[in-house]
């Protein structure tokens, strides 16, 4: 994932400070690879301290790696502006853009890993918020199919109630777009206190607590600025909650 698509996943947790640093990179990239910290942080008019804290919150070590990352796609051209699309096959086809890259993106030993915690969970609750919410509705729905029960919780308000009901013999699945979304960060910390596998499915790469779940799948991001087509990523969800249950079809 690029750092375009890290800025808008994490947009929705970003100080006043952390949105003009975005909208000044956004509009500089060519700068941000090409000079210091001290003179970026002079150019966008913030402090070093906070142009640091917004690398790191969008899952970056420091300013050198996302520097890094921005001259590597400014290279790459990956920050181009999506052309207009011409018709509906244009919108298809960035769909099935995305979804061909599922295979390279999940192995099937991640499958794997994710379906075996699901079989020996004694119960599991799957959360997720506003759309990532009907992902995870559509999973337990699913899982029923296979007689295996699960919860859903999609008010933000209570994940972390209902994750501190957990213990070792529980299974927590988060569903979220960035990974990065507080109510979810939350939980899954206490998820992990509670000694309970936890399980993050997401299309954030850098996402939270990313070395701490027990089954991390990351699925393709779709190639295009959402502000500018009506596009979302829960379809290319839904394919992979498919692909989770054809494979714990095989396995039970």
């Amino acid at each position: 994932m690029n750092p375009i698509e890290q800025i808008k996943l994490c947009e929705p947790q970003f100080t006043r400070s952390d949105q003009k640093i975005a909208q000044y990179v956004l509009e500089h990239l060519d700068v941000i690879a090409s000079y210091p910290i001290i003179e970026i942080a002079n150019k966008a008019d913030v402090s070093k301290s906070a142009l640091l804290r917004f690398c790191q919150k969008l899952g970056y070590t420091g300013f050198s790696e996302f520097k890094y990352e921005v001259s590597k796609h400014l290279l790459s051209g990956s920050f181009k502006d999506p052309n207009a699309v011409n018709g509906s096959n244009d919108i298809v086809n960035i769909y099935l853009s995305c979804i061909s890259h599922i295979p390279s993106h999940i192995s099937d030993g991640k499958i794997k890993e994710l379906c075996s915690l699901i079989v020996h969970a004694d119960k599991i609750k799957i959360y997720g918020v506003h759309e990532s919410g009907l992902s995870a509705s559509y999973f337990a729905f699913r899982l029923a199919s296979l007689g295996i029960d699960a919860e859903t919780i999609t008010l933000p308000g209570v994940f972390n109630e209902k994750a501190s009901f957990s213990d070792a013999r529980d299974l927590n699945i988060f569903i979220s777009v960035s990974g990065m979304t507080e109510c979810v960060v939350e939980a899954a910390g206490t998820s992990f206190l509670q000694k309970a596998k936890t399980a993050m499915i997401t299309q954030n790469s850098k996402a939270k607590y990313a070395n701490r779940y027990d089954s991390l799948l990351i699925i393709p991001s779709l190639e295009t600025d959402k502000n500018k087509l009506f596009l979302d990523s829960q379809a290319i969800f839904y394919i992979c909650i498919d692909l989770i249950i054809n494979k714990l079809a095989e396995h039970l």
